[in-house]
């Protein structure tokens, strides 16, 4: 059950009449449509006209049926005994499955056991990682590797690189290799990232995050790496010793919340650096190679915004922060202040990178690298869940991508990614019932996929009017995480 979301009145055969059905795969739009559903799954698209028969019809008018949205990085299980408000908000922006993106030996066992919790209407969990690599699991080459062959013991879906060191990183990821587990996450300050795209590394957060990418477009890039700027870490034991694990992810935790908030003189002035001698050709040099390896890049340009933006209005004072728990509101607001007091020249640094990053998200779609769409919510100040995914899809467009290719990062790239083509993201016979009817035509403009009449999860179907009481009810009682 679910504090916001009440279960729907319109499942088991559904009917939906006289859609526009939209294939990201393609970028077709097949007019007048019938979708038919019975329990989780699609079992016809055809042409409108046969009778409904022992069904509950929905009119589509003619609007416009998309596969729904997967967010490919959240954090929504952090809290996995109050997902219930997050769950809701993903529910009430169409967003049906994501990627966890840290993960614990308690949480694999729960997916193992079943017990993971899922109120009505909630998204599907994709993929989760073990534990994050610290330097407390992966502080040597060896216990890196040991924690490699630990996370796939236990079921991991991946591997996750947080805090590790070049050698620590590439060694973790030879052995992830080794093991046929895939190994995604954030790139060292002290790694080339030709060298993880060279050694398999499956995907890249964030774009970087930090300088890392940035100094392999740089005319001077050995005078960026020679900066030194690796972002201030919290001090996160190295020993194992009991309780260890807890700590450092409270640390980690405190630190998620803005991780901009410990940018350095040093990290500052190599954004500088990096941006004013950047060199479009080595950035095109670099696009063809995480083409030619399969490099994932998963921007979330919305995560580093309210990062480099971390005291503007737009996120301290976004009206969509009513839906958030008070105490995800106090962590945001102290991390504001604390933005606020960097120096003024590290601000500026901040804000200035930002022209950088989006150029290098253009870049890349312009070369072919693989991408896929995602937030860092839960956690990280400013980012609304479910709504972020869609201010995701605007940072997109404002790097220049187009609808359709933004279209396809939240639902047939999703499903590429996780090595399950064909299996969700799109509609058609045989397919999860997962899908979102819009008001106006996605490929027109990439905001339609915010224009929502109704969203299909896993055969249930929600009104535009029944999805504004869901966000009622989260208003009333705030507790998204």
């Amino acid at each position: 059950m679910s504090r916001y979301v009440e279960p729907s009145v319109v499942r088991g055969r559904v009917w939906l009449r006289d859609v526009t059905v939209v294939d990201p795969l393609d970028g077709s739009t097949t007019t007048g449509q019938d979708v038919v559903v019975e329990g989780d799954r699609i079992v016809s698209v055809t042409a409108t006209g046969a009778k409904a028969v022992d069904a509950h019809v929905v009119e589509g008018g003619g609007r416009f049926a998309v596969p729904a949205f997967m967010d490919m990085h959240m954090h929504a299980l952090n809290t996995p005994d109050d997902v219930d408000g997050t769950y809701a908000l993903m529910l009430a922006n169409g967003v049906v499955g994501f990627r966890q993106m840290s993960g614990s030996r308690a949480l694999l066992k729960s997916r193992r056991e079943g017990t993971l919790p899922r109120p009505t209407g909630a998204p599907a969990l994709k993929a989760t990682a073990g534990d994050l690599l610290t330097p407390l699991n992966a502080g040597t080459v060896d216990a890196a590797v040991r924690t490699v062959r630990e996370q796939h013991r236990d079921g991991a879906d991946f591997v996750k690189a947080g805090m590790t060191t070049g050698e620590t990183f590439l060694a973790a990821l030879k052995e992830a290799n080794r093991l046929g587990i895939r190994l995604g996450g954030h790139l060292p300050a002290d790694l080339d990232p030709r060298q993880a795209a060279l050694g398999g590394v499956w995907s890249i957060e964030h774009l970087g995050p930090g300088v890392t990418v940035f100094a392999a477009a740089s005319s001077r890039e050995a005078e960026v790496r020679a900066t030194k700027a690796a972002r201030k870490l919290p001090p996160i034991p190295t020993v194992r010793i009991p309780g260890a694990e807890k700590l450092v992810m409270r640390l980690v935790k405190g630190m998620a919340v803005n991780p901009a908030t410990g940018t350095s003189e040093e990290e500052a002035h190599a954004y500088e650096l990096a941006d004013a001698s950047y060199d479009q050709h080595k950035a095109e040099e670099l696009g063809a190679l995480f083409a030619r390896h399969t490099t994932w890049q998963c921007p979330t340009l919305i995560r580093v915004h309210t990062q480099q933006f971390g005291d503007s209005p737009e996120h301290t004072a976004d009206p969509r922060r009513r839906y958030m728990a008070p105490s995800e509101l106090r962590a945001w607001d102290k991390s504001a202040r604390k933005f606020a007091r960097l120096p003024d020249s590290t601000r500026g640094a901040l804000r200035g990178h930002w022209a950088a990053q989006l150029r290098m998200t253009k870049t890349f779609a312009d070369a072919g690298v693989p991408m896929v769409a995602g937030t860092d919510a839960c956690g990280a100040a400013g980012i609304i869940p479910g709504f972020s995914l869609h201010d995701e899809f605007d940072h997109l467009a404002e790097a220049g991508l187009d609808p359709l290719t933004i279209l396809r990062m939240t639902t047939t790239e999703p499903a590429r990614f996780l090595g399950e083509e064909g299996a969700f993201g799109r509609i058609a016979a045989g397919l999860p019932a997962d899908l979102v009817l819009l008001d106006e035509d996605p490929l027109q403009h990439h905001t339609a996929l915010r224009k929502i009449a109704g969203v299909m999860r896993d055969g249930s179907w929600w009104s535009r009017a029944e999805l504004d009481a869901v966000l009622d009810r989260i208003a009333a009682k705030p507790g998204a995480h």
